[in-house]
């Protein structure tokens, strides 16, 4: 995938885990709007180096696979929720962090699967 630092999927899988404890309480209970942006700001980082990891990988791959479609189905969902922001109000923050931590997520698990896969083939 690349020659840089190793990615830290403790680290990503740490603020997934608590971006969605923060969340479980939806709708319900609306969390602390300053850790939501916190959170926030860290996943959007994660996610957005995940994406590029990911993105990456895909295209190294020599042929369409249904992994490569449901990586590319990932990116697009992915590039969505970053653009789409985290909204006008603690609500919508914290449903966005909440979607955020599940993106972060499922990039994480395409991602290690692909370093598993190359690692197998190199």
């Amino acid at each position: 995938m690349r020659d840089r630092r190793p990615l830290d999927f403790d680290l990503f899988r740490r603020a997934w885990t608590d971006a969605l404890e923060l969340s479980s309480g939806l709708p319900a209970t609306v969390p602390d709007r300053a850790e939501v942006d916190r959170l926030t700001g860290y996943l959007r980082g994660y996610v957005e180096l995940l994406a590029g990891e990911l993105e990456a990988a895909i295209e190294a791959q020599p042929e369409d696979t249904s992994d490569r479609e449901t990586a590319r189905w990932l990116l697009i969902r992915a590039r969505k929720t970053l653009d789409e922001g985290p909204g006008p109000n603690h609500h919508t923050a914290a449903v966005h962090v909440e979607d955020m931590a599940l993106t972060c997520r499922a990039l994480a698990t395409l991602c290690h699967q692909q370093l598993r896969a190359s690692a197998l083939s190199g």
